[in-house]
């Protein structure tokens, strides 16, 4: 099959497909559908391959979680313990790295490694931004998760699926 023949059809569906998530993350209220094209995108990088696809989206749900668990700890422990913001911050974040490299090792059939530290870096940006404000964290913490779902089933399955399928259509034609 001609290059430009895989290449427009796959042009075309990220076009259609991928806006429309976005359009309809925004409907419906869901100001992190952004987070879905970096899920998509490490799904892609994976092998855009459905029998990762679990294993992507629990990886990135744990670390969308474990951001929120490492807020959590700065809050609690930042005025008990006194120690200068950038050292606690370093200490939380070490400790939470280590702990998420074991857990996700060793359990390596239920969660990708790449995607629990891609979903927690992305959460924990998210989370920094919004918190000054007053913001229900909880909240966003689901509509990151949301969009990190979508982005790998929605864009990034959906997508190659139906890649896969046309281009096994026109390639029987012609």
């Amino acid at each position: 099959m001609k290059k430009i023949t895989v290449v427009s059809m796959l042009a075309l569906l990220v076009a259609l497909i991928a806006p429309t998530w976005a359009a309809l993350a925004g409907v419906a209220g869901l100001m992190t559908g952004p987070v879905a094209l970096i899920c998509a995108g490490l799904y892609v990088i994976s092998g855009s391959e459905i029998k990762n696809a679990l294993k992507l989206t629990l990886g990135f749900l744990a670390g969308n979680f474990w951001a929120f668990f490492v807020v959590l700890t700065l809050g609690a422990l930042g005025p008990s313990l006194g120690l200068p913001e950038p050292v606690l911050l370093w200490l939380v974040l070490a400790v939470y790295a280590a702990i998420a490299v074991f857990i996700a090792c060793y359990l390596d059939k239920i969660f990708d490694l790449s995607a629990w530290l891609a979903g927690w870096a992305v959460t924990l940006q998210l989370l920094v931004m919004v918190a000054p404000s007053g913001a229900n964290l909880f909240t966003w913490v689901i509509h990151i998760g949301i969009a990190m779902i979508a982005g790998v089933w929605v864009v990034g399955v959906l997508i190659t699926t139906l890649h896969g399928k046309i281009l096994a259509s026109l390639s029987k034609k012609g």
